[in-house]
């Protein structure tokens, strides 16, 4: 049986922001650009309490708490804090599934430290995290990832809660369905009509007769219902898609939509990957341009987005001696 912790950074962006300002402090700060189109990144505590969530239309967000401090996003920070906090869990185990920039899940069924149980290792990630960063973080500790993420909001924010194997049933059984996760407010609607309020409830249902509603889903809300998933914690996530997306400027009706779509599934990318990785920012810029000049289009053509990026990054320690830098 696994051990599985959820790490959950409380207001992630609102919080460091809060950190490294002191007069935001206490303060409803909203992470979002100002602007008729965009949306809120992350909101305080002190922001929730007017209704204030992320996603939702700044616009929205002003109305809500006209008192509200807006502060334009820094990713570049973020990205730096969660690298802090990135360390902190792989001090604890090699088996780390980052969600995003403040969440992950961690498989401690074996610890580095020799920690005896999985609860101690949540507690004293907490302790680190709060002492290397001064941020804040709620834990899950369960046998499984689902359960465990359900456990990290559970006693939000600064939390800690525990699901023990022999708690699972009695944990599952009131709770309403709209908790498990993956289940939206439309699939939440749906097991409403039939009157699947509760997990409890959509315990009774057998795979077969979910499936009729649900499809391949219905297995999974079947095995969830038990408290059963055994997904492992995956150290490498391959990319299995990609996208592109736009805010328009209006809303627009969805017959005005082709041009846009055209667009959209027109996104153009280059890539290469160089024998040796650049050795500064020249040889980047370098090979940039080069990708740029791989670009077969018309010499009249318009770009509205341009955009670098590096990957299959590593750590120092993996790379091999670079030979010839000191002959």
């Amino acid at each position: 049986m696994r051990k599985i912790l959820h790490i959950d950074m409380d207001a992630f962006y609102a919080s460091v922001e809060q950190r490294d300002d002191p007069a935001l402090r206490g303060r409803p700060v909203v992470v979002a650009w100002r602007g008729a189109r965009s949306v809120v990144c992350a909101a305080s505590y002190e922001a929730r309490r007017f209704g204030i969530r992320s996603a939702m239309p700044a616009l929205r967000a002003e109305r809500l708490c006209p008192d509200a401090v807006f502060v334009a996003p820094d990713f570049t920070r973020y990205r730096a804090v969660s690298r802090q906090i990135r360390q902190i869990f792989l001090s604890h185990t090699p088996l780390v599934e980052p969600l995003s920039l403040d969440e992950a899940y961690l498989d401690v069924s074996d610890n580095l430290h020799g920690l005896p149980s999985a609860t101690a290792v949540a507690e004293t990630i907490r302790a680190q995290i709060r002492e290397l960063t001064a941020l804040t973080a709620s834990a899950g500790v369960a046998p499984n990832k689902f359960l465990a993420k359900i456990a990290s909001d559970w006693r939000k924010p600064d939390g800690l809660f525990v699901i023990r194997p022999a708690q699972v049933e009695a944990f599952l059984t009131p709770l309403p369905v709209g908790r498990i996760p993956g289940v939206g407010k439309v699939t939440q609607a749906k097991l409403g009509g039939l009157g699947i309020d509760t997990v409890g409830q959509l315990r009774t249902w057998t795979p077969h007769d979910l499936a009729r509603h649900f499809g391949r889903y219905g297995q999974r809300l079947h095995e969830l219902a038990r408290g059963i998933d055994t997904h492992p914690v995956c150290v490498d996530r391959p990319t299995q898609s990609i996208s592109a997306e736009d805010t328009f400027a209006e809303d627009m009706p969805l017959s005005a939509l082709q041009p846009a779509l055209q667009v959209l599934a027109r996104t153009l990318t280059r890539s290469h990957t160089p024998e040796q990785p650049p050795g500064d920012l020249a040889q980047f810029v370098a090979i940039a341009q080069a990708l740029c000049a791989r670009v077969d289009l018309p010499e009249h053509t318009r770009y509205r987005l341009l955009g670098v990026g590096l990957s299959n990054l590593v750590e120092r320690d993996r790379l091999p001696p670079q030979s010839g830098l000191f002959d």
